[in-house]
């Protein structure tokens, strides 16, 4: 839906009232913001009262998919900066010890033994790497 075309309050709350959920027409988070911004430029969402700005607040939840607690933050952000800018997080993280055959190799060792408690699938584990099975290289150190 090009929700471009919507200009005045009245029309958010009719679009609100025939299409509980609308289709994002961006393809990026960026655009996402630009929008958002850009509709409270829009409408001046300083000046609205208290049901008005409700009303937009709705219809930025409907239209971004995003969560109410987001939206907020956003609109929050916005009065106080005038604008919205995303805060990309590329950070490395955890770094992951055991691949997913390693996962498979424990469900399926787990399985085979009718679900034993966690100290007795560790031994079998380290009982299997030691009689040579290389597969459970990783998996004998598991704690």
């Amino acid at each position: 839906m090009d929700t471009r075309l919507i200009k005045s309050l009245q029309q958010v709350e009719e679009l609100l009232q025939a299409t509980p959920q609308i289709q994002p027409g961006w393809k990026s988070k960026d655009e996402c913001y630009q929008w958002i911004a850009g509709t409270l430029k829009h409408f001046r969402y300083r000046t609205l009262s208290k049901p008005e700005k409700g009303l937009i607040k709705r219809y930025l939840i409907v239209a971004s998919g995003y969560s109410r607690a987001q939206i907020t933050r956003l609109i929050k952000e916005y009065l106080n900066l005038g604008l919205l800018k995303r805060k990309q997080r590329t950070t490395k993280g955890f770094e992951t010890k055991y691949s997913k055959a390693d996962i498979r190799l424990l469900a399926e060792t787990d399985r085979l033994h009718n679900g034993l408690n966690g100290p007795a699938i560790k031994k079998i584990c380290e009982r299997a790497y030691q009689r040579g099975d290389g597969r459970y290289k990783r998996l004998a150190g598991i704690s």
